[in-house]
């Protein structure tokens, strides 16, 4: 008789070497994950760099083709000529067909696409049409992906149910110069620095209702911030502000060197009360600090006359605005410069500094 042969047993893992093993495991994927994510941010801060490099080298072909820099606001003054006087000042009727006053303004947005090879989307507006005008409706409603930080959360729709206001929010700004969207010399010292003298308007690349030459720039145009990011709100069915609205020029087209990046400090915003309700979650969201009260904004008062004509002159405050550059870059935001270049800078960049290169003409060149 053949003898039986013994059945042989298959050995498993046994519950503790398998809690072992996906212990093990977690640990290398903890391990891992930052460097997973740092890379991937990395990435995204690279094509962000990219973006705003693209969009200073049309700025600076703009300058080439125009003689000057993009307006930052395309309608300016207050008391225009034939404007009734019981809009007060503040309010003029230069805008073709349009509805309002400085909030139905172009700002530098537009003009600039044909630069970054969209030109069809400017083609297809009136860019002297007022900005809400019904012909401009699919340009303001043209997504644009070289307006896009792939850090923030995308490109937001503003108003969206509202054909004459629809727009998008995007992710840069230009220089406005040190102190505020109205450039006008300030009754209180710079913030951050222990100078008792007063800050002053040190000039800016981008102005209102006319280029600006690259040759007013005598600080150097490798000394002179162009632009820089923002943080885009999130969509809001009715108003949400000026902020992080590069379309228009309600004043969130700009920043200003008044705030170091990424501040603890407010921004101010004018009109807050309107708007302010609609979009506090978005704030919040993004860990934007709450903009000032308009109380605050308006304590402002314009020392010499270094301002431009009607940029004081405005009951809203609207021109008293100021908005710092933000980003979700850790520890900093990307910049570029009039010379084209693009730059990283930190949180922790001096005042003095920051201030310095947020001017154009004040002859206040530093160390960076």
């Amino acid at each position: 008789m053949r003898p039986k042969m013994a059945l042989s047993r298959q050995k498993g893992f046994t519950l503790v070497e398998l809690l072992v093993v996906i212990a093990i495991i977690g640990v290398l994927v903890a391990l891992l994950l930052p460097a997973i994510q740092a890379a991937r941010e990395a990435a995204r801060r690279s094509q962000c760099t990219n973006n705003l490099r693209q969009l200073s080298l049309a700025h600076l072909n703009y300058e080439s083709t125009n003689g000057g820099l993009v307006h930052m606001a395309k309608y300016w003054y207050n008391n225009v000529a034939g404007a009734p006087e019981s809009l007060g000042p503040g309010y003029h009727d230069d805008h073709p067909g349009a509805p309002g006053g400085w909030w139905d303004d172009h700002g530098w947005y537009i003009p600039l696409m044909p630069y970054i090879e969209q030109a069809q989307i400017a083609n297809a507006g009136d860019p002297d049409a007022a900005l809400s005008a019904a012909v401009n409706e699919p340009v303001r409603k043209a997504r644009v992906v070289t307006h896009e930080c792939p850090s923030d959360i995308g490109l937001q729709e503003n108003e969206w149910a509202i054909n004459i206001w629809a727009r998008i929010r995007t992710n840069y700004m230009i220089n406005a110069g040190n102190t505020v969207y109205g450039q006008f010399d300030m009754n209180m010292p710079c913030p951050g620095t222990e100078s008792p003298r007063l800050c002053y308007f040190g000039g800016a690349p981008f102005g209102p209702a006319k280029p600006t030459s690259l040759a007013r720039l005598t600080d150097g145009t490798s000394n002179t911030l162009m632009m820089s990011e923002c943080l885009v709100l999130p969509s809001t069915p009715g108003w949400g502000g000026p902020y992080s609205d590069a379309q228009t020029a309600l004043g969130g087209q700009v920043f200003t060197g008044w705030h170091t990046p990424n501040s603890n400090l407010p921004d101010a915003l004018c009109r807050r009360g309107g708007w302010i309700s609609n979009v506090q979650a978005g704030f919040i969201e993004q860990g934007i600090p709450l903009p000032d009260s308009e109380v605050n904004m308006r304590s402002f008062t314009v020392e010499g006359v270094s301002a431009p004509i009607g940029s004081y002159g405005d009951p809203l405050g609207h021109r008293r605005q100021y908005i710092a550059a933000r980003s979700h870059h850790p520890g900093g935001v990307n910049a570029s410069k009039c010379d084209g270049s693009v730059a990283f800078y930190t949180d922790g960049v001096s005042p003095i500094v920051w201030q310095s290169l947020s001017t154009a003409w004040a002859g206040d060149v530093v160390d960076q």
